[in-house]
């Protein structure tokens, strides 16, 4: 390993040089490319050149490989996967476990290769994290020049575990959460719609700065519409767990009515429901709109704010008898269906003074349509629900990592051969590397070289520091 690693330094230094000859500081953008590229490539023949040590050695270990019971069954097999700094080749050497006739890379499973894997992980995390904000094909262009396709991309996020913000190890203290809960409608690839609810935990509001307020703590939660109740059930949990609920006093959940958002009434502690401001607007405009002129927009939110609902529900059968066509009749027997559901919630909204401002739709643009629902596509229900927890788990501050895809009952069982590469490595590197090769090359460079003059600057600047 020492000779590989000098060789390394050596190589790379020479290949340095000669480009700082080449195009010196006139173009230091072409520059750092050049020293970039080259770097890259250098690696990669490191890394390749380090394998290939670790697999002689292995080889040589008989001892070992009879306690695993490891026949060889063929040398130099050539693997190719690509890295963040580019495509790797190497060889190894092929086995067949005596007993269980099962065939193994030894070297593969050392170094946390995966079967069948054409791209390392850490790449694969980076085409997870692209792909919340581009196309499953952008990002395969963005992260790997499109080597990989964009049906891999989408392979490589259903092969993700369950992502979720963790619950902070304190609990907070606080009097009062705000909840906002909502839904985006995407697009099947059947020609259906699908339902995404969004619920969102909050701490308060606050300005950051000249018109513009941000939420204080946010946390979201994705959720299937089809089993709402265990999404309820995790956002409850996470309360229990990261605030102190004998010191929290009350539970505000924001929504527009809708019986999937009532559940968290039940579910959530010291919960009541609050009328979003922007849907029930919608609904009393839809409802008045036939009827200009007669004012009955503003009678309606006079008793809302007298909370007198005998009155409200009389000045809608009175726009019902104004109607004049079938259209407009169901128009407001479900404007008057909708304010009788929700009475109290709607009296809440309006009367309570401390009560926050409702920002559902906002969030639902900011976390989900931007991907899901903006630009015309077709998802699949277990892709668009996939995506949506993606989404949410990036706009929770996190990252999707190498540690995050779900691990293959071979790689959960490659312990004993991991544990002898990183015993292997451990001693090799008991003793320094020796650096004295390179203090017993003569190497006279010209005077007028840019590495040269960048040398006598740097000790200019130094002497007048």
């Amino acid at each position: 390993m020492e000779v590989i690693v000098q060789h390394f330094a050596k190589e790379l230094g020479k290949t340095a040089e000669k480009i700082l000859s080449e195009v010196g500081l006139s173009d230091i953008d072409q520059l750092s490319l050049d020293l970039l590229t080259v770097t890259k490539e250098q690696i990669c023949v490191l890394i390749s050149e380090l394998l290939e040590q670790l697999n002689e050695e292995f080889r040589e270990d008989k001892i070992f490989r009879k306690e695993l019971g490891l026949n060889l069954k063929e040398k130099h097999r050539v693997r190719t996967i690509d890295l963040p700094t580019g495509t790797l080749h190497f060889r190894r050497d092929y086995y067949m476990f005596k007993e269980s006739k099962k065939f193994v890379y030894p070297v593969d499973s050392m170094v946390g290769i995966t079967p069948y894997s054409r791209i390392s992980e850490h790449l694969c995390a980076l085409l997870v994290n692209h792909s919340a904000e581009l196309s499953y094909e952008k990002s395969a262009d963005a992260v790997t020049e499109g080597k990989v396709s964009k049906q891999t991309v989408k392979n490589k996020l259903m092969s993700v575990g369950r992502l979720e913000k963790e619950a902070p190890e304190e609990r907070r203290i606080v009097k009062e959460l705000q909840v906002f809960a909502d839904e985006d409608h995407t697009h099947l690839q059947n020609g259906k719609n699908h339902q995404v609810p969004l619920i969102t935990i909050c701490e308060g509001i606050e300005e950051v700065c000249n018109g513009r307020n941000e939420l204080v703590n946010a946390v979201h939660f994705e959720g299937d519409i089809k089993d709402i109740q265990a999404t309820w059930e995790k956002v409850a949990g996470y309360i229990y767990q990261a605030y102190d609920e004998d010191e929290l006093q009350r539970v505000n959940l924001h929504g527009d009515g809708a019986a999937w958002i009532k559940m968290g009434v039940e579910e959530l502690p010291k919960c009541r429901h609050i009328m979003d401001e922007f849907h029930f607007e919608k609904y009393l405009k839809a409802a008045t709109a036939p009827f200009p002129g007669k004012n009955y927009r503003y009678r309606i939110r006079q008793a809302i704010l007298s909370k007198d609902i005998k009155e409200a529900l009389s000045i809608v059968s009175e726009m019902r008898r104004a109607t004049t066509d079938n259209k407009q009749e169901r128009r407001v027997l479900k404007f008057r269906t909708y304010l009788r559901n929700n009475w109290n919630s709607i009296v809440l909204r309006y009367t309570e003074n401390d009560v926050m401002g409702s920002c559902t739709e906002a969030l639902i643009s900011h976390v989900y349509s931007k991907r899901l629902s903006r630009n015309p596509m077709g998802w699949s229900e277990e892709g668009v629900q996939k995506m949506a927890e993606l989404r949410v788990y990036k706009c929770n501050g996190c990252e999707v990592e190498r540690k995050d895809f779900r691990r293959s009952k071979e790689e959960k069982n490659r312990s004993v051969l991991l544990e002898y590469s990183r015993k292997r490595f451990a001693q090799i590197n008991e003793k320094p590397i020796d650096w004295s090769i390179f203090e017993k090359e003569s190497h006279i460079a010209s005077t007028n070289s840019p590495m040269q003059i960048l040398i006598s600057a740097y000790g200019r600047l130094r002497s007048i520091a």
